[in-house]
This record gives structure tokens, sequence and C-alpha cells, in this order.
């Protein structure tokens, strides 16, 4: 083996995305990956919000869903998206698939000396950023809350959201977003306000669905 070809395997080595999961110990997230005051409300972690996660048979959804507050939904370079601790910006393969292009991008945010990393999905970001080491409350992108083609919403209820997973080791581990905060990033007031405000959207669909005629049936 020439010296040349032993240093690119030494580099892909280390590589989190060729080596497999980053080690080290679970850390607490120095920066909320948003401003609360950006956002209207916040699902909670493995809720029915919007589709099952890790795997696509899971009966809940294991992330924390993101609604943007009344100025900045429908939109893609207004909501902006933060590193929640200091690490290596990068995408897996998966990132890159078909499937998680249709509005914005997804990005892994690998926590620095640790097993803890964040998946953001639907965000728009500068390419440059990917390989780049940064520190926790930098901006990292923007929320894709309005896709290619898609008619913008004429209220934040009904304007799509973004999301996050975070995880230890594994994208399959998934742990809750709030737990992993650190103290000072988000505040539990904030948190439990964010979690009211969607139980009362949710109560009101609710009542609109009740009162709606229903469907026929496809066959």
């Amino acid at each position: 083996m020439t010296r040349s070809v032993a240093f690119s395997c030494l580099l892909i080595c280390l590589s989190p995305l060729a080596c497999g999961s980053p080690t080290g110990p679970s850390i607490q997230l120095l920066a909320n990956i948003v401003d609360p005051n950006d956002v209207n409300a916040v699902s909670a972690f493995n809720s029915c919000q919007g589709h099952p996660y890790p795997q696509p048979d899971a009966r809940n959804s294991a992330k924390n869903y993101f609604w943007p507050n009344s100025t900045n939904f429908s939109s893609t370079t207004l909501l902006k998206e933060f590193a929640a601790c200091d690490g290596v910006v990068n995408q897996s393969a998966q990132d890159q698939s078909a499937d998680q292009i249709d509005r914005g991008r997804t990005v892994h945010l690998y926590c620095d000396g640790s097993s803890t990393r964040l998946k953001y999905f639907h965000v728009n970001f500068a390419p440059s950023i990917l390989g780049q080491h940064v520190k926790a409350g930098t901006l990292i992108g923007y929320a894709a809350t309005l896709g290619n083609g898609q008619t913008p919403s004429t209220s934040w209820l009904y304007s799509s959201n973004f999301d996050i997973a975070v995880s230890e080791g594994s994208d399959d581990n998934t742990v809750d977003y709030f737990v992993k905060l650190s103290g000072p990033a988000l505040p539990r007031g904030v948190r439990e306000g964010c979690r009211l405000q969607r139980r009362r959207h949710e109560q009101g669909m609710s009542r609109a669905a009740a009162t709606m005629p229903s469907s026929p049936r496809r066959t």
C-alpha cells in the first residue's frame, strides 16, 4: 500500500459517515435549534403527528415537529435553524435520497466527542456548510415550510412544519429533544406553552372536522 493510499484510507476511517456511529458519552444540547419566538407550537416526542419514525411501521413519530409563527409561515428563507451543539454538519447517503429533497433538504449534526446527533429535516442550507465544524448556536440554514409548486397557506395553522430527530449513536435510537436540552436552552415555560398551543390547535381542528360532511370513499 502506498503512502497516498494509506492516507486516503485514514481519512475515510475518520469520517463518522463512513465508519458508522460516532462514539462517546451522551451530552446535553447547548442551544435551541430555533428561536422559541419564531414558532407557535412544537409536537411532543412519540406523538401521532407527522409520519412513523424511525421505522416506517412505527406506531408513533419519534421526532419533534415545529410549526412557524404568524410572521414566517409558508417560507423558505425566514425561519432560522441553528446548531444545537458543537459538532460537524454533514449528510449521510440517506439524507441525499430522493424522498429527502421534496421540501428543503435533510442534514445531520454530529456533536463533538459524543454519540449524540441531530437530524434536521426540511431545511435550506448552503452546500459550503457540509463537512464544516460549527459551534452551538451557529446558523445552519432556514426552515423550508413551503415546497416547490406548493400554494402558500393563509395561516400558520395550515402551514407546513419542519422537524428534527435527536438520537444516540444511531438514527434508530431516538430520544426526546426537550429532554436533551440543557437548562438555559429552552425554558420549561416556553416548552409547555408550545405544547398547549398545539393542543388547542388540534382540538380546534377536531371540532372543525366534526362539522364537515364526510367525503365519499374511493373505490
